[in-house]
């Protein structure tokens, strides 16, 4: 029986699980166990297996990196028991370098990057497709500010090969909003 403010309720498939892409149901304890990996949960939930995300391109510095891998390394570790079930690819750049800078510590994988303003790094699409494409990660999360809210990101991003993921809104609602 499922309470709600303290008083008794029917449970209903809503309140048992989830229903993945397919509207077909998962039990609540497919939702909570832990999975062998990436994979394994994609494939448990209902996803293509081709859009596994098992490295991350982090295309920002400072505390959105930071906040950024946290998060993603907390759930790793809920759902998988390894908290680097997903890697991270950090850029840097000499003045983050020089500042020891805490997303860089966090990071699997550090590229160097031209440092001054972010047209020469973190604002950079040419730049951030092609170290998202030599590395072979799977998505890139830009975080907020920077290139994050520039459409031709996502775009160019769908458009390589093999396409990358945008962790964010795509590039069509970027445009209608501004």
């Amino acid at each position: 029986m499922v309470r709600f403010f303290g008083k008794p309720s029917k449970k209903t498939p809503s309140t048992k699980g989830l229903a993945n892409k397919s509207n077909t149901f998962i039990s609540d304890q497919n939702v909570h166990k832990r999975f062998a990996n990436v994979a394994a949960y994609v494939k448990e939930l209902g996803g293509d297996k081709s859009h596994v995300i098992e490295k991350v391109l982090i295309a920002n510095n400072g505390v959105a990196a930071v906040k950024a891998i946290r998060s993603i390394r907390g759930w790793a570790y809920d759902v998988f028991g390894d908290e680097r079930a997903i890697q991270f690819v950090v850029m840097a750049t000499p003045e983050d370098l020089r500042a020891n800078a805490e997303y860089i510590r966090m990071g699997d994988v550090i590229i160097d990057v031209p440092g001054g303003s972010n047209n020469h790094n973190y604002a950079n699409i040419t730049l951030i497709v092609e170290l998202a494409r030599l590395n072979g990660v799977h998505a890139v999360w830009a975080g907020w500010g920077h290139a994050s809210e520039n459409p031709i990101l996502p775009d160019t991003l769908a458009q390589s090969n093999p396409p990358i993921k945008f962790i964010g809104p795509a590039g069509p609602p970027m445009r209608a909003l501004g």
